[in-house]
């Protein structure tokens, strides 16, 4: 990864931690990634391996793509969360989650629409 990609995936990654309002020491309990490791990825010295990434990720409130492509959209970033809430949902609870998130996104299309005609 080049420089310039690790430099913005440690800003990405500090960024949401304290987002989340978490201490590097709190990350590295939650995700059981050292502390070292961590401020060296939030420093852009190293280069973190797939399952290091994989864990931050399932601890911070972003996805492996957001974390490495430091070209995201916000669009994509927005698409991106919505999949990780899916996937961090009990299974069991998937299908209410869905269509709840169907229903709502029906709702504020016809709000749309009708703010649009006005």
């Amino acid at each position: 990864m080049p420089i310039d990609d690790l430099t913005a995936l440690g800003q990405k990654m500090r960024e949401a931690r304290k987002k989340k309002d978490l201490t590097q020491q709190e990350l590295a309990d939650l995700s059981h990634v050292s502390v070292k490791q961590i401020a060296s990825i939030e420093k852009g010295q190293i280069n973190p391996s797939y399952l290091i990434l994989k864990a931050l990720a399932k601890v911070l409130p972003l996805s492996l793509d957001t974390l490495i492509n430091p070209d995201v959209s916000l669009e994509d970033e927005g698409a991106n969360q919505m999949k990780m809430l899916y996937c961090s949902c009990p299974s069991e609870m998937r299908e209410t989650l869905l269509h709840h998130m169907q229903e709502t996104a029906k709702e504020l299309t016809e709000l749309s629409e009708k703010f649009e005609t006005n």
